[in-house]
C-alpha cells in the first residue's frame, strides 16, 4: 500500500472540491485591538479583525498575557489549535471558569 497517496489523495479531493480551511495569515498588533496586520499574495495591510475568540480584546490585556507566560514557564507552550481538538495537557481550571457546556475534553 502507499500510505503517501493514501492521505494525498483525500487531501487533494477535498482541495478539488475546496471544502477545505484556509486560513488568513494575520499578525495582532499590541495596543491596538482590533488592528492586525494581513498578509495576502505578498501584500501587507491593516485591518480590523473582530474575532469571536477574542471581541473583547483580552489577548491583549496585561493580567491575561502574563497568566500565559507563568503557564508557558511551567508548562511549556505548542501550536494553537482549534478550540474542538482536546488538548493533551491543560493547567487545572476553577469550575467557574468554564461552563459545563460544550466540553471538547
Amino acid at each position: 500500500m502507499n500510505y503517501q497517496r493514501f492521505f494525498e489523495d483525500p487531501i487533494d479531493q477535498l482541495h478539488a472540491e475546496r471544502r477545505h480551511r484556509v486560513f488568513a495569515d494575520l499578525e495582532r498588533i499590541v495596543g491596538k485591538f482590533p488592528r492586525a496586520i494581513w498578509r495576502s499574495n505578498g501584500r501587507a495591510q491593516e485591518i480590523n479583525v473582530w474575532c469571536s475568540n477574542d471581541y473583547l480584546g483580552m489577548g491583549q490585556n496585561a493580567d491575561v498575557i502574563a497568566a500565559f507566560q507563568t503557564a508557558a514557564g511551567k508548562m511549556g507552550s505548542a501550536p494553537a489549535a482549534p478550540a474542538t481538538f482536546p488538548a493533551l495537557e491543560r493547567p487545572p481550571r476553577r469550575r467557574q471558569e468554564r461552563p459545563n457546556h460544550n466540553r471538547c475534553w
